[in-house]
């Protein structure tokens, strides 16, 4: 991850104004370059899990008849019927995503390849939501095409698979990690070659931040001919626009909507159709168009910068357009109070301002959307708003990944793990902005590493264990059963780490060597344990909590998690008490789950009843006598030992598991879309609010430094220091 601004202390004087120029992008020609091809999609499998001793698997899957049926046409030229045209042979398939329902633990890929060897062709995979979560496929996909995103080249287009699935988290997002590494693979493919880019999310989806990540995205394209964009995700079949670039939705392999699509280029044309299995639907039509570049506008945005600071109440809007007469523009702050920009008469140029009304101090976006006639371009103008009554300063770095990990404050350095399998350490004051590599690898870290004398300890999707000391020497790594992604206990000599196989391992600290190693959930383990007098308690994404000795391994009870308690019906993988770690406070443990009920435990299992709903996020109060719940909607609240409520904040903060954090009686939380608050510990009372990420996800808890200063990480790859400010 490499910086891009400095890490150091900023105040805020400066106002800005936003600038576009316009130009157009000749007409490309693809000639002979591009013979006739053909080739297929297919989308939304969702085979079965099949957990090593699990019994009651659905078999064959829901997928089995309509992947029989494609694998008997998968081979055979197609007929475009509309056009009356057959295609060559079609050379190879592209998965949009969802193969497998609940990831690939065990067998499970194993089946997903039976299926594919049917088929009879190369087949390309993009990982979609149900692939990434519960017991995720990274490595899988890592090992089949040397990383997640990927490319290649066929019959002069280049093919570019982006996953839009975040590592563990049903919730999509445009990681910095995939900007950045699509600007590597993009920088040699020449602006006339034809694109072609798959992954699992429509862009048009509110599950993405919008406008933010869906532009961001289409930042990173332009420049190139994107001829069509192949996606998945509602099973659906139907065709949408991502700023000038076609993209279509790839149906399923079962239900209402079971067929294919068969993209197939001749004489110059792309043409795109969905053909049903069932007979009496007609062939769909959903793309045709000539595979030569079009001519489309260029949107350039001089000002603001990412460094621009903004004071005053407003901002000025200015975009340079000879000849403009044809152009349309509109602005927004973040995606409110759109308006037009108008023309100045008599002027090239186009003029407005934009009140800056209620924002928080923090970073926001100028969203500018500009069109002539059918073709429009969006772009994103980051800026710093910084009133003087702000009650608080920052500091940001632009890191080249995003980060699920809490980051670590230590001394002058903060150690971020990025989603791109780089841990790497900023220095505060350091004038180049440039991070100093601690783990270069390729696997994903969600956790926080875990710092004992000097040594990180982490687990990656690599199905290993790691220790690196904090000046990035390799000491060892291990291999166990499973990729390891929570943050390892350190409880003296030994680490402990569960595993999305669904088993725990004890590792000595020292050497690396497994101390014991033990099968305990039927599906995977994904949050880090709890260690706390001699016992390790944890939840499992098969609906259960469990409790283990530390010393042996052995199971010493298993429960329900908190939803399936009342209802049978959330007895499953859905609504598993398993991606935010339990707290154990005097005689009680508690646990939340992806039901959002909130409930307690006695330290020998039985379940002491529910404590409230709304609920994705618990973290200990500083004490230890406490602890405090993050809520969807319901904002932060305390809870003593008993689960008794204390005060209650209503401030909406959203379902990522984030766990609140207290240093120095200041209880610190960020929201989904990176508003970060501040709140009295004793008596909930807010202290300031600020935004930190440009409305972008934030999946990391807030960590907080030695001098108190809260630090956020987000998936746009914004790291960001802030400190309230002291009154003169």
């Amino acid at each position: 991850m490499t910086g891009l601004l400095n890490w150091g202390r900023r105040r805020f004087v400066l106002a800005a104004t936003v600038s576009i120029a316009w130009a157009w992008t000749p007409t490309a020609t693809v000639g002979a370059a591009v013979p006739d091809f053909a080739f297929l999609q297919i989308s939304d499998i969702h085979v079965s899990p099949r957990p090593a001793g699990a019994r009651n698997v659905a078999e064959p899957d829901l997928s089995a008849e309509g992947l029989a049926w494609f694998a008997e046409q998968a081979v055979r030229p197609q007929v475009l019927t509309a056009q009356g045209i057959t295609t060559p042979p079609p050379a190879f398939v592209l998965a949009t995503g969802d193969i497998c329902e609940y990831g690939a633990i065990a067998g499970t890929w194993d089946v997903v390849e039976r299926y594919f060897a049917a088929v009879k062709l190369p087949i390309y995979v993009t990982a979609g939501n149900h692939d990434y979560t519960w017991a995720g496929i990274m490595p899988i996909i890592a090992k089949a095409y040397g990383y997640d995103h990927y490319s290649f080249d066929r019959f002069g287009c280049h093919f570019v698979c982006i996953v839009t699935a975040t590592p563990q988290e049903p919730l999509p997002c445009i990681d910095q990690r995939t900007v950045t590494w699509l600007a590597k693979d993009l920088k040699p493919v020449s602006a006339h070659t034809p694109v072609i880019v798959f992954c699992h999310h429509p862009l048009s989806t509110t599950e993405f931040p919008q406008p933010q990540d869906p532009v961001r995205l289409q930042e990173a394209l332009s420049g190139h001919n994107v001829v069509l964009l192949l996606m998945g995700h509602g099973h659906g079949v139907r065709h949408e626009k991502l700023g000038p670039i076609d993209c279509v939705m790839g149906g399923s392999t079962y239900g209402p909507n079971t067929g294919y699509g068969i993209v197939a280029v001749t004489a110059g044309v792309l043409r795109m159709a969905y053909r049903f299995k069932d007979a009496a639907k007609p062939m769909q039509t959903l793309v045709e168009k000539p595979l030569a570049a079009p001519r489309l506008p260029s949107v350039e945005i001089v000002d603001p910068s990412p460094q621009t600071l903004i004071a005053g109440p407003a901002i000025d809007v200015c975009a340079r357009a000879p000849g403009g007469g044809e152009l349309r523009l509109t602005a927004a702050l973040n995606n409110n109070h759109k308006q037009a920009v108008p023309l100045v008469p008599g002027e090239s140029v186009f003029r407005a301002r934009l009140a800056v009304g209620d924002l928080l101090p923090g970073a926001h976006v100028v969203h500018l959307q500009a069109t002539a006639g059918a073709l429009g371009l969006d772009r994103l103008a980051p800026f710093v708003y910084a009133p003087s009554d702000s009650p608080v300063g920052e500091c940001r770095v632009q890191l080249d990944s995003g980060s699920k990990a809490r980051p670590l404050a230590v001394g002058d350095e903060v150690i971020v793990a990025g989603t791109d399998g780089r841990i790497v350490a900023v220095r505060a004051g350091d004038p180049t902005g440039r991070p100093r590599i601690v783990f270069d690898g390729e696997s994903s870290i969600l956790h926080e590493p875990a710092l004992a004398d000097g040594v990180l300890y982490f687990g990656a999707s690599d199905r290993m264990v790691h220790a690196v000391s904090l000046a990035g020497k390799r000491l060892w790594k291990t291999p166990i059963r499973g990729c390891a992604l929570g943050t390892p206990v350190v409880e003296g000599g030994t680490l402990y780490v569960g595993d999305l196989e669904g088993g725990v391992t004890a590792i000595d600290r020292q050497g690396g060597e497994v101390r014991w190693s033990k099968p305990l959930a039927v599906f995977s383990i994904e949050m880090p344990l709890r260690f706390h007098g001699g016992v390790l308690y944890f939840g499992a994404w098969d609906g259960h909590v469990y409790a283990v000795d530390a010393a042996t391994g052995v199971l010493k009870w298993k429960a329900i998690g908190p939803a399936g308690q009342n209802n049978p019906k959330q007895k499953n993988r859905y609504y598993s008490p398993a991606d935010c770690p339990g707290i154990v406070v005097g005689d009680r443990v508690f646990f939340t789950d992806r039901a959002y009920q909130l409930g307690s435990y006695s330290l020998d299992g039985k379940y002491l009843g529910d404590i409230a709903e709304d609920v994705a996020a618990i973290g200990p109060t500083q004490d230890g006598k406490g602890f405090y719940a993050r809520g969807l909607a319901k904002g932060l609240t305390r809870y003593d030992g008993a689960g008794k409520q204390v005060w209650t904040e209503p401030v909406p903060m959203g379902r990522f598991p984030c766990p609140p954090t207290e240093t120095g009686g200041v209880v610190y939380a960020c929201s989904n879309v990176g508003v970060l608050r501040a709140h009295d510990g004793a008596t909930g009372r807010p202290l300031w609010e600020y935004q930190a990420t440009p409305g972008t996800y934030v999946m990391a808890p807030v960590a907080v430094d030695d001098q108190g200063r809260a630090i956020v990480i987000g998936m746009d790859g914004t790291l960001v220091r802030v400190e309230p400010v002291k009154p003169r």
